[in-house]
């Protein structure tokens, strides 16, 4: 990837990143389709993936209390794409 690209790329999911963070105890009606469109970016080159990494892991963390209620603004594949970027797989190894 060409590094003016790479530049770009880092700059938007910082930007998702912030808003996500922005809200660390409230799901937005925004919030789900911004975690779907920072997940499409879980393997990028770094340093873009340890941001998204870092922010899923922080959405998840600062959310765990109330998820019951929060789950309700995702649709099941949203839940289900979130569900296996946030479980770890060597939970299961």
């Amino acid at each position: 990837m060409p590094l003016e690209a790479l530049i770009k790329r880092r700059a938007g999911v910082l930007g998702l990143s912030a808003l996500v963070e922005a809200y660390p105890y409230n799901v937005p009606e925004f919030m789900p389709q911004i975690l779907m469109d920072l997940s499409i970016h879980v393997n990028d080159p770094q340093p873009i993936q340890m941001t998204v990494k870092k922010t899923l892991s922080n959405f998840r963390r600062t959310h765990h209390d109330n998820w019951h209620d929060h789950k309700q603004m995702f649709t099941d594949g949203q839940l289900v794409i979130l569900t296996d970027i946030l479980v770890s797989p060597t939970y299961y190894a």
